[in-house]
């Protein structure tokens, strides 16, 4: 993976800093010792750009804010570390990689999932139910991979610096009876306990809202803790992932969720629907127990 999200993130920024100095990629390489090609794979994220060039490179930009090189500097540093995905890029799709990247950076997010619980707070079964699903036929070694990546990913929500996660599902997606009946009402239990944690807002959109501002799927924006980093917006499909970081984009997307926000039940409401839709489950367990052991006349 010599291409990653971080190195793309910074060759992208470090384009932007040349072109706001209205500077000729031929002469930025000229002067710094460059080949053209050299600069050109820097700025797409082929290469992960060495810290001395990114230093020069900012000399060259006239960039002698500390707080920008900081950061700068340490984009660099990052870029260069192999995360801990990596030891299952046998089993990672290069989009899901990136996706985990971005996560992982993130200090914020903000997911709208209208059908399904949000991976970072799946619980085992209901993953392995979800990825099972899937009409794609996968090796058992890479299924229980995939399981074991996603369960990885949700140490985000732990440790000293916790990633902050407002998640907004809709109400078909804590009655989807996902890996049966029993599974469900495990995954509603665990939603219950993540959503307690202060740094953890989960909100449901009921069926009664009608048209609202998600109708046209699922999406998540990651935001990250400088200043200099923009969102960046995630939006799956079937066949694919699409990444937007264009500022019109984002704002489209994040007037989107404020809408969701308003529209869906309060995080407290959203808990009580949770908790009465998983004792729904457990009665009817029950009651089918019981039935069951009625002696047959």
């Amino acid at each position: 993976m010599a291409s990653t999200v971080r190195s793309r993130r910074l060759g992208a920024e470090l384009r932007k800093l040349r072109e706001a100095k209205k500077l000729k990629a031929d002469a930025v390489a000229e002067e710094m010792g460059f080949s053209r090609p050299k600069l050109s794979r820097i700025e797409s994220g082929e290469v992960r750009v060495s810290l001395n060039d990114v230093k020069a490179l900012l000399q060259a930009y006239g960039v002698d804010d500390e707080a920008q090189v900081r950061y700068f500097l340490a984009a660099s540093r990052e870029a260069r570390k192999a995360g801990w995905w990596h030891r299952y890029q046998d089993s990672l799709p290069r989009e899901y990689a990136e996706y985990i990247e971005l996560e992982a950076a993130a200090s914020e997010i903000r997911n709208f999932e209208p059908i399904m619980i949000p991976g970072l707070l799946q619980t085992e079964a209901y993953t392995r139910a979800v990825i099972l699903a899937n009409p794609a036929i996968l090796p058992p070694a890479d299924i229980e991979a995939l399981v074991a990546i996603r369960i990885e990913r949700q140490k985000a929500l732990v440790g000293e610096r916790p990633v902050r996660l407002w998640t907004i599902v809709g109400e078909s997606a804590i009655r989807q009876a996902v890996g049966g009946a029993a599974v469900l009402r495990e995954q509603l239990r665990h939603l219950e306990e993540c959503a307690r944690q202060r740094h953890v807002v989960v909100q449901v959109l009921p069926h009664r809202v009608g048209a609202h501002a998600g109708l046209n799927g699922g999406f998540v924006v990651f935001g990250f803790p400088s200043e200099h980093e923009a969102d960046i917006v995630c939006v799956e499909n079937m066949t694919g992932t699409l990444y937007m970081d264009e500022p019109g984009e984002c704002a489209a997307y994040g007037v989107a969720f404020d809408h969701l926000r308003a529209t869906a039940l309060s995080p407290d409401d959203s808990l009580t629907l949770i908790r009465h839709v998983a004792q729904e489950l457990e009665d009817d367990e029950t009651n089918g127990t019981r039935h069951s052991q009625r002696p047959v006349a």
